[in-house]
């Protein structure tokens, strides 16, 4: 009887002690190893959300990661959001983070999509309101700025894909001229000095829209490879006819839904 009960305490400590585990530990979670930095992802039950947590080196970045994109040229740099404005817990934002100095930088109090430039010199954040952040001065371009209406209000801008060298932006403007239908007008936008370039619009559908299988780049200067079809009707207009101007808008940017800040403050690690 006596052996009986030892072998039942040690299963039930056994239990215990993987019970403990799981709660407290990533061993049940699929890991996934991206530059030098640790995913861990648990595993769909029900009635619960999968969650992902993000380390360096043992140190945790993120409880609640939400995405990421690892610098092409330096395995211990990342990019990366976490969605934790609804649960009041860690970290919210996007953040740049740099495993060989410690350095955390949050780069916005909202989750965006971050594109790396090649050389890993800029990144461009939030295709829907494009910025490019340049890593080397700390200084960050609001595209937007490059073109107005002749009216002097900003128009709504689309970035498309980074030059390979990171010094131009592909990018769709959307107009609407004499307020029927849209037109979408692809340009060229060099980031030194928000120069812009015309190339061609898509005009006619319903909700015409440029993408990447649309561009190249040859010599570092955006090209269209693509040709105009029924369906997608692409055209040349004149300067004239374009609604737009490339001069910085007089109004000023209106703060998106997009724009919000964390319900609490990151906690410190």
């Amino acid at each position: 009887m006596k052996y009986v009960l030892v072998v039942v305490a040690a299963a039930v400590g056994l239990m215990a002690t993987l019970v403990f585990l799981t709660m407290f530990t990533h061993i049940a979670d699929k890991h996934e190893r991206t530059g030098h930095f640790d995913i861990y992802t648990n595993p769909k039950v029900v009635d619960s959300s999968v969650q992902s947590a993000l380390y360096y080196n043992r140190h945790l970045l993120s409880e609640r990661l939400g995405g990421y994109s690892v610098d092409p040229n330096n395995p211990d740099r990342i990019s990366f959001w976490s969605d934790d404005i609804f649960h009041g817990e860690g970290r919210c934002g996007t953040f740049l983070y740099d495993g060989r100095s410690t350095q955390l930088k949050q780069v916005r109090r909202w989750p965006v999509f971050v594109e790396w430039s090649l050389d890993s010199r800029f990144m461009l954040l939030d295709p829907t309101h494009p910025t490019i952040f340049d890593l080397a001065t700390d200084r960050e371009v609001d595209l937007a700025d490059a073109i107005s209406r002749k009216d002097g209000n900003r128009v709504e801008l689309l970035a498309l894909q980074l030059s390979p060298d990171g010094e131009r932006l592909a990018a769709a403007v959307g107009v609407s001229p004499g307020n029927h239908g849209w037109d979408r007008d692809l340009v060229e936008i060099t980031v030194a000095f928000l120069g812009v370039r015309y190339i061609a619009t898509i005009r006619g559908a319903q909700y015409p829209a440029w993408t990447e299988k649309d561009i190249q780049w040859s010599a570092g200067r955006l090209q269209l490879a693509t040709s105009s079809t029924p369906q997608r009707p692409i055209m040349v207009k004149t300067s004239e006819a374009l609604g737009w101007i490339a001069a910085q808008p007089t109004a000023a940017p209106s703060a998106g839904s997009h724009d919000r800040s964390c319900t609490v403050e990151p906690k410190s690690r």
